[in-house]
């Protein structure tokens, strides 16, 4: 009989509960002993933080008890990462304990570093947590008209796209509230586009223009000045708001980066073709917390998940998998309250001809519930 393999998953988010229920729905527990090592309480499905600050969505319905979404057979460890050693395979925790896994899955994330930007903090605002995301909502109910600017302090950003349907969707709302002829919204590209993608900024630019929304490319906030109400660009420029609702810096976890296997920015370093470690054949990285800087997305979580978890079956139990990950994750882009395109973001991949459809937004708006009956249990 072939001793059972242990899987360490290092992470309580997205990417590392799919990993972690769909390894167990392929795999018996005498065949692969899978451990999550994470400290949620309750889990916030993050693409609804776009919908909540103006009442699209009931934040109850993006939330989830951590202990309702792990499926049978998968043990949770409630303790802090402090290191890795990947020669060993050991994880060293707050609690003083160690495991050792004979394959380790890094997805634990970003962690949002405001105290970088000069004035952010108690200043700027943001919808990635659903904490900000309320307070946000309180701030745009009061909101009675004046400059409303949206932006960047840089990459790599969780769902960069969000950023610009914020500002589709402030210009809806606005508009139903009443106020939108005394507001002036501002959209800010870190980027020389206004996206990332040269494709998808010639589809973006007409929509921003056609809801009179500015926009300024290759601005990405530096410095923040709370008592004028202005923001400097990383290009020496400034600008004046009222309400500033700005991403704050994104990085990978401090533990990833004092184990030696980050880049700066503290993202793990991985090979795009196989989602592991450079070296390491049995520890990857998926989601939020590898290098791969411009697919920063629960869908794209989903896709790198997926195929590691085939990687990881197919050497412990059998079966087939895909030798190179290719990344091709399908987007929905939200236009408007009630309008949404879609596509598919794939290197080197031609856009087709976008069509804003209320099916594609009402897909989005809805996702959450596919996502915690289906996506997170490993069903598809």
């Amino acid at each position: 009989m072939v001793a059972s393999k242990s899987v360490l998953i290092l992470g309580d988010g997205s990417a590392g509960i799919t990993a972690a229920n769909k390894l167990r729905s392929h795999a018996g527990e005498d065949e692969l002993e899978i451990t999550v090592i994470g400290k949620t309480f309750r889990h916030f499905y993050k693409p609804d933080g776009l919908f909540i600050p103006f009442g699209y969505k009931n934040y109850r319905d993006s939330i989830k008890p951590m202990n309702f979404l792990l499926n049978n057979g998968i043990d949770y460890i409630d303790d802090e990462i402090l290191r890795v050693n990947p020669d060993d395979g050991i994880v060293f925790l707050r609690s003083g304990k160690s495991y050792v896994g004979d394959y380790i899955i890094i997805a634990t994330g970003n962690r949002y570093a405001p105290e970088e930007i000069p004035g952010y903090d108690g200043e700027a605002k943001h919808f990635y947590s659903l904490q900000n995301a309320m307070e946000l909502r309180e701030y745009l109910n009061a909101f009675s008209g004046g400059n409303v600017v949206v932006g960047s302090t840089g990459q790599p950003i969780q769902s960069p796209q969000s950023l610009y349907e914020f500002s589709f969707l402030l210009d809806s709302y606005l508009t139903d509230k009443g106020v939108r002829a005394k507001s002036k919204i501002t959209y800010l590209s870190p980027f020389s586009g206004v996206t990332h993608d040269e494709q998808l900024s010639q589809i973006i630019e007409p929509i921003l223009k056609k809801k009179n929304i500015e926009y300024k490319t290759g601005f990405a906030v530096t410095s923040i000045n709370p008592k004028n109400k202005e923001v400097t660009g990383s290009d020496g420029s400034k600008l004046n708001y009222n309400l500033l609702v700005l991403s704050p810096p994104h990085r990978g976890q401090e533990f990833l980066k004092v184990s030696g296997l980050t880049d700066q920015q503290g993202y793990v370093n991985v090979d795009p073709s196989t989602l592991t470690l450079k070296g390491k054949s049995n520890i990857f990285s998926i989601g939020d917390s590898n290098n791969l800087s411009n697919t920063k997305s629960s869908a794209s979580g989903y896709m790198q998940a997926s195929f590691v978890v085939a990687r990881i079956i197919s050497e412990t139990v059998g079966g087939l998998s895909d030798s190179v990950f290719q990344q091709s994750t399908p987007q929905v882009v939200i236009t408007g309250k009630d309008t949404a395109f879609s596509y598919v973001e794939a290197p080197g991949k031609k856009l087709r001809t976008i069509q804003e459809n209320k099916g594609d937004f009402l897909l989005k708006w809805s996702a959450s519930n596919t996502y915690f009956s289906t996506v997170l249990r490993g069903v598809v």
